[in-house]
């Protein structure tokens, strides 16, 4: 007996019993829509309205839309369609691992579906991505090692990998006979660049000085860039550079909303500025936060989905706009305050490293899968410390809500005392990352080391967990 449940276009609600078809009393026009808006149904839509409808998933049977199995995974096979086909006999069990770019560590908490039709491409810039169920009965996300196995009725599907804005989508064939069958690794690597089938997001980072953070070569080391001397080849990137020669000044960049919310994600990675002396940087990397309207147009790109990343002494890119999140050390303000307060101190005035730990379940449970001990990690090249966060532990619908806490450890001038190193806090549709450390940080502090560290495996991870959808916070 085999019961399947239909919205078509004519929205009439049928029930399939063996051959017989019982006609339900006629549903809202909302109730159509696993059809593509046309009046014709869809494969893509109706597994997707099945889905968001409690099913396994459905099919087309001419303009009807036929979902399968069982509301919520319960019932008992009454007439109202409570059973669906059991296709557990006929299932092959595929399996695979998740990579990041490059292929240099497995990814955690990707999704991985198989779908008959290529999914919606990813917008170009800054957008609300909020959660919804993939359009396929036939998904599951990533161990911490970056493994999974599926279930899936043998045929012809696109795999899609995707975590954040990085998706991969393949075509794949699942046999008969039960399996396991092994994905290939091309399949379910992230892309390092735009191309078919492939997926990155849209990246603008503003350079540093020699001695600041580079976190463009981890990039690179990711892929997104070819690599020379272990540093960032200039003009191989795939991402846009700003404040450096022979790219735009940062000012292109801050001054124009439009050209920001042309970006996913924007790096602003720990710089000074010395009167142009290192003959790096084009601009103050902070002088433009004097201007209101930049300060107006830092708040519009995150509240429209856009991301900030930012570390160390770039804390004013957030703090300026948006300062009810984060305290750093100084006056909040006074640009650079934060700085002159490290400046201040001989145990900071030259950096320092904090003895952390990762204290998100997720990324430690990361970390240990990758084979970096998570409770033992020296956080290398920190200047600036965090002196506290918002704290609302009941905030309404249209309040701050208080950071997200991901890493945290000792502080040079009181090692009895453990201080937040890395942070996030959503605004609007979007999200600010920071951290007091710098991502690339060596022994040396100087760029250009070989490897990556335990503090940038820390980067990897949260560079792709900024992208993944939540619901707007206002």
């Amino acid at each position: 007996m085999r019961s399947t449940v239909g919205w078509g276009c004519s929205c009439r609600l049928s029930v399939l019993l063996a051959a017989s078809v019982v006609v339900l009393p006629a549903c809202s026009p909302d109730a159509d829509s696993g059809t593509d808006g046309g009046g014709s149904c869809t494969t893509s839509s109706c597994s997707a309205h099945c889905i968001g409808v409690g099913r396994a998933g459905g099919h087309c049977e001419g303009d009807l839309c036929m979902c399968e199995g069982t509301p919520d995974g319960g019932g008992d096979g009454d007439a109202d369609g409570d059973v669906g086909e059991d296709v557990s006999g006929r299932v092959t069990r595929m399996t695979g691992k998740v990579w990041s770019p490059g292929g240099i560590v497995p990814i955690s908490g990707a999704l991985v579906y198989f779908a008959t039709d290529d999914p919606p491409p990813i917008p170009s810039g800054a957008y609300p991505e909020t959660c919804i169920d993939p359009p396929s009965s036939f998904f599951v996300k990533s161990d911490p090692d970056g493994s999974f196995e599926l279930d899936v009725l043998p045929g012809d599907y696109r795999l899609v990998v995707q975590k954040g804005q990085f998706r991969r989508v393949r075509d794949v064939t699942v046999p008969a006979g039960g399996g396991p069958v092994e994905i290939p690794f091309e399949s379910t690597t992230l892309p390092s660049a735009n191309g078919d089938g492939d997926t990155i997001p849209h990246i603008a980072l503003v350079w540093a000085l020699s001695g600041g953070d580079h976190i463009e070569d981890v990039l690179a080391k990711m892929q997104m860039g070819d690599l020379v001397g272990n540093r960032l080849s200039r003009g191989s990137e795939q991402f846009d550079l700003y404040n450096t020669s022979p790219y735009p000044p940062n000012t292109e960049l801050l001054q124009n909303l439009s050209r920001m919310l042309e970006y996913h994600i924007i790096f602003f990675p720990c710089t000074v500025w010395f009167g142009g002396m290192d003959g790096e940087q084009l601009n103050d990397p902070t002088g433009p936060l004097a201007d209101p309207a930049v300060l107006e147009n830092l708040r519009s790109f995150v509240n429209a989905g856009g991301k900030i990343y930012a570390t160390d002494m770039m804390y004013d890119i957030f703090e300026q706009p948006m300062p009810e999140y984060v305290d750093i050390c100084g006056d909040d303000a006074t640009l650079n305050a934060g700085d002159e307060e490290a400046w201040a101190h001989s145990e900071t005035m030259s950096g320092w490293t904090s003895n952390g730990q990762s204290i998100d379940p997720d990324l430690t449970a990361w970390l240990e899968a990758i084979g970096v001990p998570p409770t033992s990690i020296q956080f290398r090249g920190t200047f600036v410390w965090i002196e506290g966060l918002l704290d609302a532990p009941d905030p309404g619908p249209t309040d701050p809500v208080p950071p997200k806490t991901w890493v945290t450890g000792d502080f040079v001038l009181d090692r009895g005392r453990t201080l937040p190193l890395t942070v996030t806090f959503p605004y609007g549709a979007g999200k600010v990352l920071y951290s007091t450390y710098h991502t690339v940080g060596d022994a040396t502090g100087e760029p250009g080391h070989t490897g990556i560290l335990p503090q940038e495996y820390v980067l990897i991870y949260l560079i792709m967990e900024i992208g993944v959808c939540q619901a707007p916070i206002f």
